[in-house]
């Protein structure tokens, strides 16, 4: 059986032998604690190099998006210089996270 690092959104998904089964989304919704961070040139269509430079990893992309639905429709290509979007601390994300 597979196993997925705890920054990846496949780590709460069910598994029954080596199929995964339906990912639920965890909850993420806006605490009042958030930050707003402006993207940058250098990470423009990067949300994972922001998810590296916050939370150290760049598999926590993801977050971003669910947390901004309202501006990420595509979590790539509408990561743009000079949007802005919430993004939460690292001690709310380990709480996503299980």
């Amino acid at each position: 059986m597979a196993t997925y690092d705890t920054s990846s959104v496949y780590a709460l998904t069910p598994m029954n032998s080596n199929l995964l089964g339906l990912w639920e989304a965890p909850e993420v919704t806006p605490t009042g604690n958030e930050v707003t961070v402006t993207i940058e040139r250098h990470m423009r269509y990067r949300p994972d190099l922001l998810s590296y430079s916050l939370y150290g990893s760049p598999k926590l992309w993801w977050i971003f998006k669910m947390l901004n639905p309202d501006k990420l429709n595509d979590p790539i290509w509408d990561f743009k210089e000079g949007l802005e979007i919430l993004t939460p601390s690292r001690t709310e994300v380990t709480s996503y996270l299980g």
